[in-house]
């Protein structure tokens, strides 16, 4: 009888343990990522924090060392509003500690002096992580800087230089950014100009059901990722493009930037766990704005 109940607890305990066969997409790339991915004080390892909260790896003792990695270089990396922005939504994701103070620099503030008259930078790289990262804060966007971002759209979508006639066509990626960032701002899903920019990002759908950057012919993990995110922002979802995603995931957890490409895994698996595991950038914003450094 104890043989048998030995047994019986033993089984009932293997049966309990999560195994990769029964991970999903998400959680398998984020448990890849947390390996893959040292902590560190750049665009990977801000991207990375905020995919390990988003996808449930993120452990608090995690959080603190890749904040704590994070704050120590952000003075360097936060050298465009980009990488400030970046840098302050990681930090709201890490839960850890001041979102907005690193040593010698309050983020909040580098912020906004990196933008003037609506504007972040010059890309729509800046100005949708920008208001992400404001938003994150409890400290905005500003009317006039979504109506910047509303005003950039071209013909269909928007694009990256954050401008109608900048030389760049509209794609996919500027398009479902821009919506996210519109959508984190408040302007509401029944907006015309985000209605016409997802209906217009539809239309650059690949035979494959994804999505990519400037191209049709290949389905690509982060246009495809973001594309996921916008319709969900917008209420929606894309079960395609998210099948398209799931089949660029590899033994391991890991995503490839393409079926026939690996290029950067990590690059890849940030976006996808982000998209995979049900959320929309910022992933999480606070409730108020933290006090100045």
């Amino acid at each position: 009888m104890k043989t048998k109940t030995t047994i019986l607890l033993l089984t009932a305990a293997l049966l309990a343990l999560p195994t990769v066969a029964t991970a999903s997409p998400a959680s398998s790339g984020a448990a890849w990522l947390a390996t893959a991915q040292k902590p560190g004080a750049d665009g990977m390892s801000a991207d990375a924090l905020v995919a390990l909260r988003a996808g449930g790896r993120l452990t608090p003792a995690a959080a603190r060392t890749r904040a704590n990695a994070l704050r120590a270089g952000a003075n360097r990396y936060a050298a465009t509003a980009g990488g400030t922005a970046k840098t302050i939504l990681a930090l709201v994701a890490a839960r850890s500690g001041s979102a907005r103070c690193a040593p010698g620099v309050d983020l909040l503030v580098r912020l906004q002096r990196q933008g003037h008259d609506g504007r972040y930078g010059t890309t729509i790289y800046d100005q949708a992580y920008g208001m992400l990262a404001i938003r994150a804060l409890h400290a905005g966007p500003s009317a006039r800087t979504i109506k910047v971002l509303k005003n950039a759209r071209g013909a269909g979508g928007w694009n990256f230089e954050l401008t109608r006639s900048g030389g760049h066509a509209d794609d996919a990626t500027a398009t479902a950014l821009a919506i996210l960032a519109l959508r984190a701002a408040g302007v509401p899903k029944s907006d015309g100009g985000l209605k016409a920019g997802l209906r217009w990002l539809r239309t650059q759908r690949t035979p494959a059901g994804g999505f990519a950057l400037g191209r049709r012919d290949r389905n690509e993990a982060n246009s495809t990722a973001l594309a996921i995110e916008a319709a969900r922002a917008m209420g929606s979802k894309d079960t395609r493009a998210t099948s398209a995603l799931k089949s660029l995931q590899r033994p391991g957890g890991a995503f490839q930037f393409t079926r026939d490409d690996a290029g950067s895994r990590v690059l890849a698996t940030n976006d996808a766990v982000v998209a995979l595991s049900g959320h929309v950038l910022p992933v999480i914003s606070l409730r108020s704005t933290p006090k100045a450094c």
